[in-house]
């Protein structure tokens, strides 16, 4: 059934819609990319552009060694507290799986990372799902396919396929982005070499990365990531057509779904600790803000007396929020989709 829900859509002009969009998503981010570690510039007070014209090598060894500096001096920082001892330990971790100061050259880990989880990518990745999930099942209102599906003998079959293209949608074809950008990126800067060397050589701020990831752990951890964001966002589009009747209706309540919680943390009456929670886990900080949550360390926060490392706390949210779409998605089948 999954693959006759395929079929329909890229059969339909959705499917010329979302394909557009795809390969404009990937032939935009073949055109950029972030500063590469052997650039440096700034601009002065007129604004002008000033570039550093010293030697690539030069410039590249130039950062490596402010990097290590930084987690050097907090190494031997003083334990404040909680947060500050923490933060010491994971330096001294840092430095010792540290096993080569020396610039290699990572030109390929750099900009993969970058086109990996950009902010763009995920902006046209959540048009996509707004466009084939917020209308997976409203689309059979409209036709009045309805009726045949929930009198049909394989009504389960077909409520549970559109349900599941919630999650493959998104995981496929972000799957396809990072094939394409992988072989875009290594046309642009050669085969990927020196992956098992320290992340810090391929990010601009060493001293919140929470543990000694080399640039592949790293990398993957934050695809990762993003999976379980796009397929609990898409899940939730699904979720949204299946309890409403027209499209407008499961656009408007899964632009809600996404809006509300970063709203809530304009709330000052909120607790502080259920604050921190909700900046770092609100859907527009994670696609906006992606870097600033995936792979960091940002303390504990308290809640019932226990205190729950912050990050992993969101995590968890994240993974609870999937199931909770799933399972109030099949009940929908059951309670709802007999209107």
């Amino acid at each position: 059934m999954i693959y006759w829900e395929l079929k329909k859509i890229f059969k339909s002009k959705i499917g010329v819609i979302i394909a557009i969009i795809f390969i404009l998503l990937c032939g935009s981010m073949a055109l950029i990319k972030p500063q590469m570690e052997t650039q440096k510039s700034h601009r002065n007070e007129q604004y002008d552009l000033i570039k550093d014209t010293r030697p690539a090598r030069v410039i590249a060894q130039e950062k490596l060694d402010a990097k290590i500096g930084t987690i050097r001096e907090a190494a031997n920082s003083q334990e404040k507290d909680d947060f500050s001892k923490a933060m010491k330990e994971i330096s001294h971790k840092k430095l010792k799986s540290m096993e080569n100061t020396k610039y290699s050259d990572v030109s390929f880990w750099k900009v993969f990372d970058y086109r990996a989880t950009n902010t763009l990518m995920a902006f046209f990745m959540v048009v996509i799902l707004i466009i084939v999930c917020c209308n997976i099942y409203t689309d059979e209102i409209v036709s009045t396919v309805e009726n045949l599906i929930l009198t049909s003998k394989n009504k389960n079959r077909a409520l549970y396929s559109k349900l599941g293209l919630g999650i493959l949608i998104p995981t496929v074809l972000y799957g396809f982005y990072l094939v394409i950008q992988f072989i875009i990126t290594a046309v642009q800067y050669g085969l990927p070499i020196n992956g098992g060397l320290q992340v810090i050589r391929i990010i601009d701020n060493p001293i919140l990365v929470r543990d000694a990831y080399t640039i592949i752990q790293f990398i993957i951890l934050k695809i990762g990531i993003m999976i379980l964001i796009l397929a609990t966002l898409g899940v939730i589009a699904c979720l949204c057509s299946f309890l409403t009747t027209s499209s407008i209706a499961a656009t408007s309540g899964f632009l809600m779904f996404i809006i509300i919680p970063k709203l809530l943390t304009m709330v000052k009456v909120i607790p502080g600790n259920v604050q921190m929670v909700l900046n770092s886990i609100n859907f527009v900080n994670l696609l906006f803000y992606f870097n600033q949550f995936a792979g960091v360390y940002y303390g504990n926060v308290k809640f019932f007396g226990m205190n729950f490392d912050l990050i992993n706390l969101c995590l968890g949210i994240l993974g609870m929020t999937l199931v909770a779409g799933i399972t109030m998605s099949i009940v929908s089948f059951k309670k709802v989709l007999v209107r």
